[in-house]
């Protein structure tokens, strides 16, 4: 394929991702402000917050989200070139995510087209595979449409689109649209095995360049994305066994780049588990239980694609013990991935980054394999004109890939279908309509009024750096990207003791706190700030009592920041 072409379609993939975005800009009611973000914004702040303290200069990051008193060892790359980005060309945290989002996404589909030339030597097979990779997903949209049209919960969703548990680090398209740090994370990870698969290609001279490019990129995936170089270390160690086994001895040259390698990711692995374990809140965020579903659910959330890549996996193996070596690093990232989400730890599900990749290069290997087959029944006589052999064959291609793509685009469509429901509704959702009835009250909004805004912008300019603000944690999502200020309740899994801490601002907002008992829990917090708005007023019962502890100290109407007093 020309490069061109190959361009115009990356472009075409990217351009489609953009679509629920444009629909929420589009929506955007009078007086607020839309701040380009679909699916589920809570997660996608705490990215914005590291971000955010970038901008303002600092290397290692805090916690924002909650008030205790941790070290700050946190760092991360992403974050950090997101901040100065937005710093030095003056546009808003948020739409320099979604410009660091699409870079990533170029990134990622280029980077996926070269990995499959390892793999692949017709151009239309690798084709085929980006048009997979890019679109593919499972069965989810049979439940949700079930749920829809009756009105009734099924009795379990898929992960590959839910409007409960959606696993966007679990399949790449949802990967390109709403979680760009898992797809740079799998990018890391095909440009570390594509190098070391490269470098052990050539002489020693030659293919010193290409292996330590190859650990500085596995060192990356540690620091942008670490969930994903557990399995990409894993899978190293089962391949060089695989290898050995077959060989029946040693490989001197290929164990030692890779232990170089193992090595120098493992060191910062470690370094990473460590700053982990000694920071508090970044502590329990992993402690957090993300777990995998059960197989069945998994094996349903890739669907077709799934059973493609059982058909492909026998197929990959004959070609591996026939002298296609590259087939084995695949194996190896898949086994190693499935024994990852499958480890007893709290973030299994985080790891299966990566999977949606493998299963479409099995699958792509099998409508391959089978379009060949269809052939190798014409005798030789028949088969005088190769090109239009190969036509033939190019023809059954497509339509396989055609009938995978129509069989699982569905559940795209109805991701789209989903966060355009949410952004309607801008995630105030309690709809009695389904049976239970479906509530999103729990997740920030899409939209927030301006005059809630200039609030922000007034404790951004008066607050002190190390103060603490008290609000609603729909306002606290947002609070610490816009303002650069920790919040007391801001993120169900970043804020320490959540519920406990939501319990008392709510005890709070309706007054039922002690005088100096309240003033005791602001300044162990350093709570300086409290907002009032409807959110604070909702939680409350709809009245606020915020004044029995301080001072208004700005208003815009009905909403108020107050000084506390302590």
């Amino acid at each position: 394929m020309a490069r061109r072409h190959l361009i115009l379609l990356v472009t075409a993939i990217v351009l489609t991702t953009w679509l629920p975005y444009l629909f929420g800009w589009w929506l955007t009611p009078p007086n607020t402000r839309y701040f380009w973000l679909i699916y589920n914004p809570d997660d996608q702040n705490v990215h914005l917050m590291w971000a955010r303290q970038a901008m303002e200069g600092k290397l290692l990051f805090h916690d924002l989200f909650t008030t205790e008193a941790h070290p700050g060892l946190f760092t991360n790359l992403f974050s950090l070139l997101l901040g100065w980005f937005c710093r030095f060309t003056g546009i808003s945290l948020h739409l320099g995510y979604q410009v660091f989002r699409t870079a990533i996404a170029f990134a990622f589909l280029l980077t996926a087209y070269w990995f499959s030339g390892f793999f692949f030597r017709c151009e239309r097979t690798r084709i085929s595979f980006l048009l997979l990779v890019s679109f593919s997903s499972g069965f989810g949209w049979v439940p949700v449409l079930w749920w829809w049209l009756t009105k009734q919960r099924p009795p379990f969703f898929f992960v590959d689109v839910s409007p409960e548990l959606t696993m966007p680090e679990a399949n790449s398209f949802l990967s390109l649209t709403v979680a760009p740090l898992a797809a740079l994370g799998v990018t890391l990870v095909m440009v570390s095995l594509g190098c070391l698969l490269t470098g052990l290609r050539f002489q020693r001279g030659k293919a010193f360049r290409f292996i330590t490019t190859a650990t500085l990129f596995g060192i990356l995936v540690v620091n942008v994305h670490t969930y994903a170089a557990v399995p990409m270390l894993i899978a190293l160690v089962l391949w060089q066994f695989m290898e050995t086994l077959k060989a029946k001895s040693l490989r001197p040259w290929e164990l030692a780049a890779t232990a170089l390698f193992c090595f120098f990711v493992a060191l910062f692995l470690g370094g990473q588990a460590v700053l982990f374990s000694r920071d508090p809140a970044f502590a329990q965020k992993a402690a957090t239980p993300t777990l995998t579903p059960n197989p069945v659910i998994l094996i349903g959330s890739y669907g077709v694609i799934a059973l493609g890549a059982i058909l492909g996996l026998p197929i990959a193996w004959r070609r591996w013990l026939l002298g296609e070596h590259q087939w084995a690093i695949s194996l190896a990232w898949l086994a190693a991935i499935l024994l990852s989400i499958h480890l007893p730890v709290s973030f299994q599900r985080k790891m299966i980054e990566g999977l949606h990749v493998i299963l479409c290069l099995l699958t792509v290997l099998a409508i391959e394999s089978a379009s060949a087959q269809a052939y190798k029944h014409v005798s030789v006589k028949e088969r005088k004109i190769e090109k239009t052999e190969t036509a033939q064959m190019t023809t059954r291609l497509r339509a396989y890939t055609l009938v995978l793509l129509l069989v699982s685009v569905p559940s795209q469509v109805a991701f789209f279908a989903l966060n355009g429901y949410w952004l309607v509704h801008n995630n105030m959702i309690y709809d009695e309509r389904f049976n239970p009835p479906y509530s999103r009250m729990l997740m920030p909004p899409y939209y927030l009024p301006k005059r809630y805004l200039q609030l922000f912008r007034w404790i951004e300019q008066h607050a002190q750096s190390d103060d603490a603000i008290l609000c609603h944690p729909m306002l606290g999502n947002y609070l610490p990207v816009l303002t650069g200020r920790k919040v007391f309740v801001g993120h169900w899994a970043e804020t320490l003791n959540f519920g406990t801490k939501l319990k008392l601002a709510m005890a709070i907002w309706r007054g039922v706190i002690p005088t100096d008992e309240a003033r005791e829990i602001f300044h162990q917090h350093r709570i300086r700030y409290a907002l009032e708005t409807d959110f604070e007023r909702l939680a409350s019962g709809g009245q606020c009592e915020l004044h029995r502890y301080g001072k208004v100290a700005f208003q815009l109407g009905e909403a108020r920041v107050f000084k506390l007093d302590w």
